[in-house]
């Protein structure tokens, strides 16, 4: 009886620890799919090309950059897939081609990409929305204290 007992607090052991792994398991494969969609997200929320969307993320990418701190930009930078990658394209083309001290100049930026007001402005609260839907709430108030 004894063993019995064992075996079956063993087995109510091992369930519970699987269905932990795999709600936990689903959760981070939930914000995943949210961070991998975000360029998608944003090219049918505004109708752009995926290389517009990809300046416009690389550009304010660089305005985050030169507003925080190096490791918490690192940090940052993780929550917005192939991140560092996206700069080098943004800077290759030539999109940003000074530092972008302000919005305003983020905003102005995104004009060599076709992309004119209001759409330049609702961009970034756009992302900004979209890091809190992926449970990136560290990342989204980086960014929103940055956009005040």
């Amino acid at each position: 009886m004894r063993t019995l007992q064992l075996r079956s607090r063993r087995a109510c052991i091992a369930l519970l620890t699987c269905a932990f792994a795999v709600l936990a398991g689903n959760g981070y494969a939930y914000a995943q799919q949210l961070r991998q969609g975000m360029i998608e997200q944003l090219q049918q929320r505004f109708g752009l090309r995926e290389l517009q969307v990809r300046g416009a993320l690389g550009a304010l990418l660089l305005y985050v950059r030169e507003q925080i701190p190096k490791p918490e930009f690192d940090e940052f930078a993780q929550s917005i897939p192939d991140a560092y990658q996206i700069i080098g394209d943004v800077q290759a083309r030539g999109v940003v081609t000074r530092p972008l001290d302000t919005v305003e100049e983020y905003e102005e930026s995104l004009a060599s990409l076709g992309i004119a007001q209001p759409i330049a402005a609702q961009f970034a609260p756009a992302v900004l929305e979209l890091l809190g839907a992926a449970g990136r709430t560290h990342e989204r108030d980086i960014l929103a204290r940055l956009l005040d």
